[in-house]
């Protein structure tokens, strides 16, 4: 039976082939197999569906092809009004900012005709055809479809004009000006028009400073983690170095892919080519902005780095209301363009600030001048302890749940006096789990849980810490809601998204799935809870979710657009500080720091892609003197002394984390896992570790960082503004520095000395 099969498949196989070699005889038809072009073979998807290109052979204007528009003290702009494409000159040091690559390697770039149009575009676009059943992205740009530039005026320190694109059929205004240190453009929204098919995304001058490795010291900065640098080098042709993430973390509510890359909290990019340098920082339209950086190598032998608008995204639309996930299909909405104006600003970087520490530092000028960040007031000369306490929790028990006693609020007084008795000079104390059943039930308010103590507890508690100067915060979860707290209903307060799904977060080891709350909905919650925590007396709030996350609510009642879900979180986060006087953030986006005076696991690493070469803290530079940060629990450490001399390096205060009880007794806790928090076994531990961190950064926690760089492998120096040094020395072997020798996996203090 076994060879009789065989022999069927056989001439089946035979025969088909014989009937499809005359049906391609008799209609005439011309087939030709095509060996792949070298390095093409690897471009992604979305790049192969661009449209074939027409016109003429791609080229970048000429240098006496502009004409001036405007002037700053620092910067002269120009225009090529027949390609929109603009120059800026930078009088301090005559260097000279393209918005395409640096013709002086054009000649040399050998990537296909459709690439080359690309680099040459001051526009690409990605649309959709609505008209098709399938909705396949393609991708195309100016001089692709011969498009034209209209419209070209001066505007107030610089010029406007409109693209049309003929063939797909979107009309697409923008402005470019300068002002002081900056370029600014602008796509402006309300000026977009649809004839033929839907827009997805656009890059506007995406090559701007686009240049080759050609042995310069060069390297784009990336917002991966605390900050990355892809060096520039020669590569051949390799697609799995694109870097592409979307600002603030992927939004749940449209469908995506997902991976284990950091998500970007700061809005910015970068890039030094010798002693030119910018740093881009995305001003309005970053919430629906990704950012994108090619390294040489990768579709085109340019290093680029540049940000995509998205306009749609696309969404699982399911087949019947109580249909599984897996049975839908991907669309995108066609009757809505997100959000409003898309503004990004390249600021121009002098010849002796042009390393990321150049770049972190204009953006904390940015964060101060621009988003109203104040510096911190050190109101003690001792670093303060993050000290998190962990109240209570649930597990499953035989008929209901469980409740745990982990810590009451006795616990932690003697915890606080004992800590402060033995050297601990400042802490500051967030208090979690302390609401009714617990860290896992989300969405709860006042009152306290009277098995830790209730209201009355909590207030001695605030009470004696108020008596040694030290502040209590209450941890809170309103961005989660899983226990009905304030009102909530899944029915009417959840965030929807597009297909009328709720929207849900694993966030529990039970693996049951929690509602997310709208904004709108927190927003009402958290005003009707602020007197109740004020009367208690509580110094501020700890949040989560909220300055966190940004998602897209379709929700009748309480939706918000995504942009506009980062305006109501502001406006929480600003009510709270308003009334309690701090708020305490937990992996916070930078657009929370107005109005946040801690952030708690600030992330402080990047994501280990093969790209990226170096990790910088590019964060801790813009944000230190501007709030205090913290990484992970330094009872919860992976590697204890290369995690302790990281936070010294970068500038972090000490945290902990603690509880009354031991581990055995909350291993099955619905919402804790963290198994080294016994007080009594980290007690003498902390101090100690207290007494390093204050050592090396108590006189410096108001300080700004002026530099930091790497004196050789693995020894790394931080300088601050009042001239202190600290030199970490990572190595097996000591690092000597004149009369300054740093013991083997250790940290040296040097102060005075020259600043950057």
């Amino acid at each position: 039976m076994i060879g009789l099969s065989k022999i069927n498949k056989s001439t089946v196989i035979v025969t088909v082939l014989i009937l499809a070699a005359v049906l391609i005889f008799a209609t005439n038809v011309k087939f030709e197999l095509r060996a792949e072009k070298k390095g093409l073979s690897a471009l992604p998807q979305q790049e192969e569906s661009a449209p074939s290109q027409k016109g003429a052979v791609a080229q970048l204007p000429k240098d006496s092809d502009f004409k001036s528009m405007a002037e700053t003290g620092i910067l002269r702009l120009k225009v090529d009004d027949k390609t929109g494409h603009f120059m800026v000159e930078d009088k301090r040091n005559n260097n000279v900012y393209r918005s395409y690559p640096n013709p002086e390697f054009w000649a040399q770039e050998k990537i296909s005709e459709n690439w080359k149009k690309h680099l040459a575009s001051p526009l690409m676009v990605q649309y959709v055809d609505f008209s098709k059943s399938i909705l396949q992205p393609k991708e195309t740009n100016i001089g692709a479809e011969g498009g034209k530039v209209k419209e070209v005026q001066a505007i107030p320190g610089g010029f406007s004009l409109t693209y049309e694109l003929p063939e797909s059929g979107f009309t697409i205004p923008i402005e470019v000006k300068i002002e002081q240190d900056y370029i600014e453009t602008k796509i402006v929204r309300e000026g977009i028009k649809e004839t033929k098919m839907g827009l997805v995304w656009v890059r506007l001058f995406p090559f701007f400073g686009a240049e080759y490795s050609a042995g310069q010291d060069g390297y784009m900065f990336i917002p991966d983690g605390a900050g990355a640098l892809i060096h520039f080098k020669d590569n051949q042709l390799n697609v799995n170095k694109l870097y592409d993430e979307s600002v603030y973390g992927p939004d749940n509510t449209f469908a995506g892919l997902s991976n284990n890359r950091n998500k970007i909290i700061m809005p910015v990019f970068g890039m030094k080519t010798g002693s030119k340098g910018f740093l881009a920082v995305l001003q309005d339209g970053e919430e629906y902005a990704n950012i994108v950086a090619a390294p040489s190598g990768v579709l085109s032998n340019y290093n680029w780095v540049t940000t995509t608008m998205n306009f749609r995204s696309s969404f699982l639309q399911f087949t019947s209301r109580n249909s599984p996930d897996e049975w839908g299909f991907i669309d995108y909405n066609k009757n809505e363009l997100f959000g409003s104006d898309r503004v990004v600003r390249y600021y121009i970087l002098d010849r002796q600030q042009t390393d990321y520490v150049g770049m972190a530092q204009k953006y904390r000028e940015y964060l101060m001048k621009d988003k109203g960040v104040k510096p911190v007031e050190a109101k003690n000369t001792n670093i303060p302890m993050h000290v998190d306490v962990i109240g209570g929790d649930s597990e499953k028990g035989l008929v209901t749940d469980r409740y745990i006693n982990l810590t009451n609020t006795n616990d932690v007084t003697q915890m606080m006096n004992s800590l402060s008795d033995k050297g601990v000079g400042n802490m500051s104390i967030t208090y979690m789990g302390w609401q009714q059943n617990g860290y896992s039930a989300f969405g709860q308010s006042l009152p306290v849980d009277k098995r830790i103590g209730g209201d009355k507890g909590m207030k001695s508690l605030i009470d004696n810490a108020h008596s040694k100067g030290f502040p209590i915060y209450l941890d809170t979860e309103y961005g989660l809601n899983n226990t009905g707290a304030g009102g909530f209903d899944e029915k009417f307060n959840a965030v929807v998204n597009l297909a009328g799904r709720k929207l849900t977060l694993n966030s529990l080891y039970n693996n049951s799935r929690v509602p997310v709350v709208s904004d709108k909905f927190v927003e009402e919650a958290v005003k009707k809870d602020l007197n109740k925590y004020k009367e208690l007396g509580v110094d501020g709030l700890a949040v989560n979710r909220i300055g966190q996350r940004l998602f897209s609510d379709y929700n009748t009642s309480y939706g918000s657009h995504r942009d506009e879900a980062r305006d109501v979180q502001e406006r929480v986060l600003k009510n709270i500080k308003e009334v309690l006087g701090g708020v305490q953030g937990n992996k916070s986006s930078f657009f929370a720091l107005p109005n946040v005076n801690h952030i708690q696991n600030l992330v402080y690493d990047h994501s280990y892609d093969l790209f990226t070469d170096e990790a910088v803290p590019f964060a801790q530079i813009a944000a230190h003197g501007l709030i205090t940060y913290s990484s992970e629990y330094a009872n919860n450490r992976q590697e204890d002394i290369n995690d302790f001399l990281r936070d010294i390096e970068y500038g972090a205060i000490p945290s902990f984390i603690f509880s009354r009880a031991e581990t055995k007794e909350f291993v099955n806790a619905y919402g804790i896992r963290y198994y080294n928090t016994h007080f009594t076994n980290w007690e003498s531990f902390a101090v100690e570790q207290y007494k390093r961190y204050n050592e090396a950064l108590g006189d410096v926690q108001n300080q700004f960082i002026m530099d930091h760089k790497t004196l050789a492998p693995n020894v790394k120096e931080t300088s601050y503004a009042n001239g202190k040094r600290i030199i970490v020395n990572y190595s097996l072997n000591p690092y000597q520095d004149g009369n300054t020798v740093v013991p083997a996996q250790n940290f040296a203090v040097i102060r005075g000395g020259a600043n950057r």
